[in-house]
């Protein structure tokens, strides 16, 4: 009996290891053999702030002892610059059959915009019309430039404007700056002089007070409300003063002042200056010349061009004031004009007749379109400017070129300051300086300059007078 019971048994035995033998043929593995285990390190949910660093933690995955980490394929990357939701998976295939685990990254925003001003946070303005917003710059690291999101709430408590700025990105984190703007008038009103800060008077002459302008950011025209001291007595030489002083209704004042140099002036009739103008008149630059001129008490010549009905006036207001009144010529037009001997000489005669016609005045010097020495001429008549400069000679005329340029023929314009460097620093001892200068409607500068360069003549004593027939010429040397 016993036999037989373990005979049994052992047939159990065998055919089990027959059973697991097969299954194990069909399936690919050992049943018995070690299991696989592939898990993830750390949590299977991980949260990271946005612009973080992500380091994957990885799987362990081992059968039995046996480490198969390294045969683990890993899909799926995190983009920390980007919220949202990743996934990575995590693969191991062992006979194959695969095993799989997963993680999620969620990438969160947690960081606000970067909100700045531009400009200064505290701010004083006279008024408020008068506060200009400086500006703002928001960025943020996930959703690029928020300048366009910004919001700007204002709030007023007496003299204080406070601007608050505020922006939201879109995970709702919120930015705030603020701008404290003082409502305060602390701006003084402004003082402009007319006429030069510094003005020369001869001994025993009359001083003409040119006045003043004042305007204030909030008040305006304040004007009237200057106050003027000192006085100027031009019997007696020396250096006063003349303050200007005004207040604006806050109470902010400033002041200004003019030198008045009473001086003897003792002219020198060998040290001569013809101030001579070009290309006029004009409307908006002749007539302030001409007031400087009357103002100084100086005569000057002018080469006019045609006349218009409107500026007709002017060439009177010349001839009235004392000044010489000569031909630069009927048109300015170089291919017109030196087109022949006989063009010029018409365009000259025009102008004559003009003049004698209009005003009774015979006008008998001349100034050639780029000075005799002229080359332009040469492009539509060879050799014309050496017939011409007998021609206008022998028809009665006297012609004049210059000795010293004021540059303000310059296209591109000239400051009053470099023209009046240009004719004071050229101006010679024991000689007739002429002058060359524009009245034509571009050269504002030209008059800026006026005063300053008949103050320096004065003052050292030049004698400023007007070209005559008789006045010795000077000429250029011809070129053509």
């Amino acid at each position: 009996m016993k036999k037989k019971v373990l005979w049994a048994v052992g047939g159990v035995l065998l055919l089990a290891v027959l059973l697991i033998g097969v299954l194990s043929a069909v399936n690919g593995y050992f049943i018995l053999a070690p299991s696989v285990q592939l898990q993830l390190n750390g949590e299977a949910a991980v949260e990271i702030a946005a612009h973080s660093e992500y380091a994957d933690a990885g799987v362990v995955a081992r059968r039995g002892k046996e480490d198969l980490s390294a045969q683990v394929v890993t899909d799926g990357t995190v983009d920390v610059t980007k919220p949202g939701t990743y996934t990575v998976t995590y693969r191991l295939t062992v006979r194959d059959k695969e095993y799989v685990q997963q993680r999620t990254v969620t990438v969160v925003d947690r960081e606000a915009p970067v909100l700045e001003l531009l400009g200064d946070a505290q701010m004083t303005v006279s008024a408020r019309k008068f506060y200009e917003e400086p500006g703002f710059t928001a960025t943020d690291r996930c959703d690029g430039d928020l300048a366009a999101a910004v919001q700007v709430t204002e709030a007023v408590e007496g003299e204080t404007l406070t601007l608050t700025y505020t922006v939201k990105d879109a995970a709702g984190n919120e930015s705030s700056v603020q701008r404290v703007v003082t409502i305060r008038d602390e701006t003084a009103p402004v003082i402009s002089l007319k006429g030069s800060s510094t003005v020369y008077v001869t001994l025993g002459g009359t001083y003409q007070e040119r006045g003043c302008s004042a305007t204030d950011d909030v008040d305006g025209d304040v004007t009237g409300a200057v106050v003027r001291s000192g006085s100027v007595d031009t019997s007696t030489a020396g250096t006063y003063t003349i303050r200007y002083s005004v207040k604006d209704k806050a109470g902010n004042s400033t002041s200004a002042t003019r030198t008045v140099k009473v001086y003897t002036y003792t002219p020198n009739s060998a040290d001569r200056v013809y101030l001579t103008f070009d290309d006029g008149p004009s409307t908006n630059v002749t007539p302030r010349i001409l007031d400087i001129l009357a103002e100084h008490n100086v005569k000057a010549t002018f080469f006019i061009l045609n006349y218009s009905e409107s500026t007709k006036y002017l060439v009177g207001r010349m001839i009235n004031e004392g000044h010489t009144v000569a031909i630069h010529g009927y048109s300015h037009d170089y291919a017109t004009i030196y087109a022949s001997d006989e063009a010029f000489m018409q365009n000259v005669y025009r102008l004559r007749d003009k003049l004698l016609a209009d005003f009774g005045y015979h006008a008998t010097i001349i100034r050639f379109p780029g000075g005799s020495s002229n080359t332009v001429s040469k492009s539509y008549n060879k050799g014309i400017m050496s017939r011409l400069v007998k021609r206008v000679e022998q028809g009665g005329f006297v012609y004049f070129d210059w000795n010293i340029s004021s540059g303000d023929a310059s296209a591109a314009g000239l400051s009053s300051t470099q023209i009046y460097s240009n004719v004071t620093s050229r101006l010679g001892r024991g000689r007739n300086n002429v002058v060359l200068m524009h009245d034509s409607s571009a050269k504002g500068t030209t008059a800026d300059a006026l005063e300053n360069i008949i103050i320096y003549g004065k003052a050292n004593n030049y004698t400023f007078a007007p070209l005559t027939p008789s006045t010795r010429p000077v000429h250029h040397g011809v070129a053509n």
